[in-house]
């Protein structure tokens, strides 16, 4: 077919031109990438923070975009990519109204992929799309898509004749700090924590979740726990609950310390979190909470893991990968061998890594 041939057929059938269009422009090599940049969930801080920190690590702004995706949408996020397909609860909120679509959108955790797939459809492909997290679908529906290597996903890709070349494995999750600034918050702790002699052991609290409901005995019993470490490591303990964590069982946990030196952060006045990660010698973390596990170990320092129950499923298979890698002990084990506080504990920092290989995947140099 001649030039003039071509022209007028697609002169005729502007559906055509369009898709060849759309096409073209994504194969264009990116300029400026991203342009504009949407983070789109429903604002719980595990989530969001994932997706704020991917952002930070490539350097690029993006707006904060809160939505709440139908109930049927979460359970079946692919069904987003039906033409029509209602996306979001109650009235059409206005950046779906607009009809302006980002060049990149990143989005985290399963409930939230549905939202990534149907902004994908009615950007006609134009917006590229990044998902964190196992989103329990086929990476296809993504252009990537970025799980840490303890979720389901991962262990496919394991065993998989033909790996997707769109996934891209973390051991943690993604978070915001660096090096530099736990440093810089370690000098605005309170006074309380200032005025402490010799070492501290920070001790980060969680407590329910979708997994379990941590009772009183579990409380009780790590804090009888951590009265043994601090004995035998002569630690000043520092408590630092979550929001997760009920006070009732808060307190029957400080209870059975047994007279050993600690400060609990009650809530009021400023968080000595992150900060106290740079005062202390030694960081016990909860194991129900993996962005507190992965943000502690980018210290390098001691960081034990306790469990208020027994952990399952791909949360134990991220400690299993965690203490492999040196990242991380059982505070139990500790307890029977303090030898094992001396042993190295290896830095977990991923931040660099990881954006080299998106930058990579996207084709997109580093200024």
């Amino acid at each position: 077919m001649s030039n003039k041939q071509t022209e007028q057929t697609l002169y005729i059938n502007p559906l055509l031109r369009r898709w060849l269009d759309e096409r073209a422009a994504r194969a264009q090599p990116p300029q400026n990438w991203p342009g504009r940049c949407w983070v789109i969930s429903d604002g719980t801080m595990g989530m969001l923070s994932q997706c704020l920190a991917l952002l930070r690590m490539l350097e690029i702004d993006g707006e904060d975009i809160r939505a709440v995706p139908t109930p049927l949408l979460r359970l079946f996020p692919h069904l987003a990519a039906l033409p029509g397909w209602q996306l979001t609860l109650g009235r059409r909120p206005d950046w779906l109204k607009a009809g302006q679509w980002p060049d990149l959108l990143v989005t985290c955790g399963r409930r939230m992929a549905g939202i990534s797939i149907g902004v994908k459809r009615l950007s006609r492909g134009r917006t590229t799309t990044i998902h964190i997290q196992d989103p329990k679908l086929p990476p296809h529906y993504f252009d990537l898509l970025v799980t840490p290597s303890h979720d389901h996903i991962a262990e496919q890709i394991e065993t998989a004749a033909e790996p997707p070349q769109n996934v891209i494995l973390t051991t943690g999750a993604l978070n915001r700090l660096s090096p530099g600034e736990i440093s810089d918050a370690g000098q605005g702790l309170p006074a309380e924590i200032n005025v402490i002699k010799g070492s501290v052991c920070a001790v980060m609290v969680g407590g329910h979740n979708k997994r379990y409901r941590a009772g009183r005995p579990a409380f009780e019993n790590f804090g009888e726990k951590l009265a043994r470490f601090a004995a035998l490591s002569g630690a000043t303990l520092v408590l630092v609950p979550s929001r997760r964590t009920p006070l009732r069982h808060l307190r029957a946990l400080t209870a059975r310390l047994g007279g050993q030196a600690h400060y609990l952060w009650d809530g009021r006045g400023s968080n000595p979190y992150p900060g106290i990660l740079a005062r202390a010698s030694y960081i016990i973390v909860t194991s129900d909470s993996v962005n507190m596990t992965t943000e502690a170990c980018i210290t390098g320092k001691p960081v034990l893991s306790a469990e208020l129950a027994p952990e399952t499923g791909r949360i134990a298979r991220f400690h299993q990968i965690m203490r492999a890698n040196a990242h991380t002990v059982c505070l139990d084990e500790v307890l029977q061998n303090p030898a094992r506080l001396s042993e190295p504990f290896a830095v977990l920092d991923e931040r660099a890594k990881l954006a080299a290989q998106i930058r990579t995947f996207f084709g997109v140099k580093p200024d």
